[in-house]
């Protein structure tokens, strides 16, 4: 997965409310709800509150979420949660989110014709409607605070940009709010719930969910077909059958929002030599077996850390020789769009991928229920565990989802309906030491 090569051009959500110049002189991100109230306080869903700490030097405007912008913002009680306290927090719903609310993830070759056609139209309406509660933010410099304008943006293509702002490095670093270190997982969760909430908001669909898609199934992208999400010429451009093909990539483009030729997305699903293959079941089994959560220096030289190994850095010793593993292999093996940290969100392949990550997260935390965020100065301050996370409203720390499961966070995973061809429930391994444990599967712990 290619990263970004300096901290320059950037793009954000922010809350439509609080682009004002009045919210920013004020820095007060603190929308009224439609009680004519500020986080709809008169309602005892919320209040304007000031957690927010000072930003620090040297100074980069993402840094310290949202402390450059805001000082005040929305504190949320109760099961109330979004930028006003106007929507649930995941697993509720109801006018006064008192409704348990519960979707299971299906593997998306699960779904039935009408499921998945449900679920790509879904996300070509949020591809081609504007939201109106969110605008992003654009800028070429993000050590200059003067240096932002808001734009208006689609649905999806804001999902698009909230993933390029926390991916983007900070000044004179390789480090980020969402990849390279023990926030990975969990910021990637977040994101998923983000967009699935979006969606049922546009679309009135409240049961709408983000379906996973197993790749340890086939060597070859299974879903890269006009039923799924578009087959490929040999120049890597989406076949014109599929409704993606008119899809535009939106990125750091120095023109956006006015960018007269956007590009198409595209792939090469194995046509790179070191990434021409999907991860196994070995590889999963692999990095589910593995006891620490993460390890120092809590970065991409992280070695036996379930979070490096499931990001795909710490590369298991019999990996096919490639270049990358597990996460990062599914995106360098599609090879195009996908392959690059700033556009690799404009592929909706990137959701459901992301969708079995985050299934994998969760059974090694069923597994691992001892473990816990890890705290060390090493850490970049950006994914320490009290340190907001960037940038989501209502502010939430790294670690406040550690102990959520997703049944907590109103989602569960459904096992695929046919067993897996490499499942060996009974089938053992020698681990460092020369033990022998248990092969682990998908669903099961090493007990």
């Amino acid at each position: 997965l290619s990263p970004f090569s300096f901290c320059c051009n950037v793009e954000a959500q922010f809350p439509h409310a609080c682009t004002t110049q009045e919210a920013l002189d004020r820095k007060t991100c603190c929308p009224l709800w439609k009680d004519g109230s500020p986080c709809g306080q008169n309602s005892n869903r919320g209040i304007c509150a000031a957690p927010a700490r000072e930003a620090l030097t040297p100074f980069d405007y993402r840094v310290d979420w949202p402390s450059a912008f805001y000082t005040y913002v929305c504190k949320c009680f109760d099961k109330y949660d979004g930028f006003e306290c106007g929507v649930c927090l995941p697993g509720w719903k109801g006018p006064n989110c008192t409704e348990p609310h519960l979707v299971e993830r299906k593997e998306i070759t699960d779904m039935n014709d009408t499921e998945r056609e449900s679920f790509l139209s879904n996300l070509d309406h949020a591809k081609h409607n504007t939201s109106n509660r969110y605008m992003i933010l654009t800028s070429n410099d993000t050590t200059v605070f003067s240096n932002f304008k808001f734009h208006s943006a689609t649905v999806y293509d804001l999902y698009v940009w909230l993933h390029y702002y926390a991916a983007k490095k900070y000044a004179d670093t390789d480090d980020d709010a969402a990849h390279r270190g023990p926030a990975f997982p969990f910021w990637h969760r977040v994101f998923l719930l983000f967009i699935e909430r979006e969606i049922r908001l546009l679309t009135g669909k409240e049961d709408f969910y983000i379906p996973y898609w197993d790749w340890t199934r086939h060597a070859n992208c299974n879903i890269c077909t006009n039923d799924y999400f578009g087959a490929v010429d040999p120049d890597g451009l989406i076949d014109k059958a599929s409704r993606f093909s008119k899809w535009r990539v939106r990125y750091h483009s120095s023109s956006f929002p006015h960018d007269p030729s956007p590009a198409p997305i595209t792939r090469k699903p194995g046509m790179d030599p070191t990434a021409d293959t999907l991860p196994n079941m070995g590889d999963v089994n692999d990095t589910l077996g593995t006891d620490n959560y993460d390890t120092t220096p809590y970065n991409s030289r992280s070695r036996n850390s379930f979070r490096s190994k499931l990001e795909g850095f710490d590369i298991p010793r019999d990996s096919r020789h490639l270049q990358s593993s597990m996460h990062n292999l599914v995106h360098d093996y599609l090879n195009g769009t996908m392959s690059h940290l700033p556009t690799a969100a404009n592929d909706p392949l990137f959701m459901v991928h992301h969708s079995f990550v985050d299934k994998l997260l969760e059974e090694w935390l069923q597994c691992h229920k001892n473990a816990s965020y890890p705290e060390s100065g090493e850490i970049h301050k950006a994914q320490r565990g009290g340190a907001f996370m960037a940038p989501f409203f209502p502010l939430r720390t790294n670690d406040w989802y550690w102990d959520k499961d997703t049944l907590s966070l109103g989602y569960s995973y459904r096992e695929h309906s046919i067993p897996h061809p490499g499942l060996n429930r009974g089938a053992t391994r020698k681990a460092e030491g020369g033990e022998g444990r248990a092969l682990y599967s998908f669903i099961f712990c090493d007990t």
